[in-house]
């Protein structure tokens, strides 16, 4: 009986980095329309960007329960995108597992890429003012046979780019991969990568990285120190940036929540959440993509002054804890089915790692001319003050797409 030759699957999730800052904007090439002809292809990305969210909102209930009162931050698109990837070197049960824990059950294989490639394609045009950039690479050891029908396929649909180098040199590919990684997040992610079994044959790595300017920008000079109350009562200096204006706000009865609306150069939006005193839960309980789709629709435009705390953040994640835990263990425990790679190997995911940074300041507020004046009601305008924990969500409007989403309990 012929032994299969094990190995180990790498899987390492980048997260993205987003600075609200000035950006020296270039003109750029004509877009490409290509992939914005179909109405087929639209359909199939307005399903798969649906079940992305609902993925998201599951997996963030799954890390709020494990993370107690410290901030949370990642980017559910980044961890969606990498592991649907991996579903085309899938069969069987293994390939079921996955489906069902992105939420992707009941749709078509042919939609589930088809929604994909269209979303990466949307998300990736060069026509927008703001950087936004989703990609996908696979290292391959170099003598390792791959099935070229999987190469192609990710190529096709998630531009994946191949790169072939030796694994079996751990301190050297840890080295030429964290270089990568630097690269493609404009030096945002360093080190991301610590160790590497010496038996890793591939390594799958989704990046995302995102870089805006507010499209009213917050002005420096009025960024003052004040108090952010902590969860547990007490409260730390943080520096409060502050700019009265019309933004669009609402209420959430059901969240027990104010909700504010700040929108990003690029046709990107921030969504800021406010739980009242003691609330906190009632928003992590009742998020789902529904909620999040009535808040958007359900928001006013308004005269309101916005006072909230410069922060940067991080957060690291091992995803092979979280999706095990939420169902998938089939690619981890040796047991999977992932032929459709390299059919005379026996793969598992060996390690499956997301990393998200988040930095958010005023910068560029005078830069690039003038910020423009609005005129204002003589009302005196409501006060939106974000120094207690509050939720973040950033959004790409083109695609209706969760870029990102976090807990902010602690700005320092």
């Amino acid at each position: 009986m012929k032994m299969k030759i094990s190995f180990i699957l790498g899987l390492l999730f980048t997260g993205l980095f987003l600075t609200i800052n000035s950006l020296q904007q270039q003109k750029p090439p004509a877009q490409n329309h290509h992939y914005l002809q179909e109405s087929q292809e639209r359909r199939a990305r307005k399903e798969v960007v649906s079940r992305n969210t609902e993925f998201a909102c599951k997996m963030y209930q799954y890390l709020a329960k494990r993370s107690k009162d410290n901030n949370i931050f990642f980017s559910p698109l980044s961890v969606s995108t990498g592991f649907s990837m991996l579903t085309m070197g899938a069969k069987d049960y293994t390939r079921a597992q996955l489906i069902d824990s992105l939420c992707l059950t009941n749709i078509p294989t042919k939609k589930i890429y088809q929604g994909f490639s269209y979303l990466i394609c949307s998300l990736n045009q060069p026509d927008r003012d703001l950087k936004l950039r989703l990609g996908n690479t696979v290292f391959i050891e170099k003598k390792l046979k791959t099935q070229k029908s999987f190469l192609n396929d990710i190529n096709n649909v998630y531009k994946a780019e191949v790169i072939s180098m030796d694994l079996k040199d751990p301190k050297e590919a840890i080295r030429q991969i964290n270089n990568y990684i630097t690269n493609k997040t404009h030096g945002k992610i360093t080190n991301m990568v610590k160790n590497l079994d010496s038996g890793t044959d591939l390594l799958l790595i989704n990046h995302i990285y995102f870089q805006a300017e507010w499209e009213k920008k917050f002005n420096s000079k009025d960024t003052q120190e004040d108090e952010f109350f902590l969860i547990d009562g007490r409260s730390v200096k943080v520096p409060m940036m502050y700019r009265g204006g019309k933004y669009r706000i609402g209420y959430d009865e059901q969240l027990s929540s104010r909700i504010l609306e700040l929108p990003f150069k690029g046709n990107v939006t921030g969504l800021f959440i406010l739980p009242d005193k003691g609330k906190l839960k009632n928003v992590e309980e009742g998020l789902n993509k529904d909620k999040l789709m009535q808040i958007s629709q359900s928001l006013k435009l308004s005269s309101v002054d916005v006072c909230l705390p410069k922060f940067s953040i991080a957060g690291t994640y091992n995803m092979k804890k979280c999706l095990s835990d939420l169902g998938v263990t089939r690619i981890f425990d040796g047991s999977a089915d992932l032929t459709r790679i390299a059919p005379q190997k026996t793969l598992r995911v060996n390690q499956a790692l997301h990393k998200a940074v988040l930095k958010m300041d005023e910068k560029g507020a005078e830069a690039a001319g003038g910020t423009g004046v609005e005129a204002l009601p003589m009302a005196v305008p409501e006060v939106l003050k974000f120094n207690k924990p509050f939720f973040i969500f950033i959004m790409d409007e083109t695609t209706k797409s969760l870029v990102f989403m976090g807990r902010i309990m602690n700005p320092t």
